[in-house]
């Protein structure tokens, strides 16, 4: 299983467990193209690590906004802004 984290069509960050999927075509809207993990993303280094700590922001009329995971080589913060997903390092730990 992978751990899916989107921006939700009504902006909410949505972090669920499933299997990856295949690319698919939007049509007029676009394409969704299902890469293998770029070593460029915040995450991306902290694979296989134990999280230690999680901290959502909740809001209640929408729902999750956004989730702080804290590792041992540091934080990542995912959040949904405006109906887009942003997923950033927020610090390390020593």
């Amino acid at each position: 299983m992978s751990t899916h984290i989107m921006s939700g069509t009504d902006w909410c960050l949505v972090v669920e467990a499933s299997k990856p999927y295949e690319s698919y075509d939007m049509g007029d809207w676009g394409r969704i193209d299902v890469r293998p993990v770029d070593e460029e993303t915040p995450l991306a280094s902290r694979v296989g690590e134990v999280v230690l700590g999680v901290r959502e922001d909740w809001e209640p009329l929408t729902g999750r906004m956004g989730l702080e995971l804290d590792f041992t080589s540091g934080s990542v913060r995912c959040e949904s802004w405006s109906g887009d997903l942003r997923i950033r390092a927020v610090g390390s730990m020593p």
